[in-house]
């Protein structure tokens, strides 16, 4: 079974993700600290996406995303509220897009969103809870 973590500072969120991935026949991990998160991308090697959350207090979606990299190449899905984070004139997610984001592991859904998108987007990049 396909393991997905999500990362999000809002608990109601991650109950939604978690009951609606868990229906799908995914396995989901939850957490509402970003470090924790982080922790467990660089230990454990069952996990085969990550949901994050952009602005989290401590580190946000970007600097969880950078720090599990480094170590693993999981798949990632943002997962966020905040579409001005993606402005084409702040450099530093001009940079990513192009040179992290453009190899084909990651993408994006912006709150509130359809189920069935996020879904659809999860088996693009990881396929159903068997495959």
């Amino acid at each position: 079974m396909k393991k997905i973590i999500s990362i999000d500072d809002e608990p109601m969120m991650l109950e939604c993700i978690q009951e609606a991935l868990t229906h799908e026949g995914y396995e989901v991990v939850v957490t509402c600290d970003p470090v924790d998160g982080l922790r467990q991308l660089k230990e454990r090697d069952d996990i085969d996406l990550a949901l994050l959350d952009i602005k989290m207090p401590g580190l946000s979606g970007f600097d969880v995303y950078r720090g599990f990299r480094e170590v693993r190449k999981v798949p990632a899905i943002f997962v966020t509220a905040y579409p001005a984070s993606f402005d084409a004139t702040d450099n530093e997610v001009v940079k990513m897009w192009q040179e992290e984001f453009a190899d084909g592991t990651t993408d994006i859904v912006y709150k509130p969103f359809d189920l069935d998108v996020l879904i659809d987007k999860i088996q693009a990049l990881i396929g159903g809870p068997e495959d």
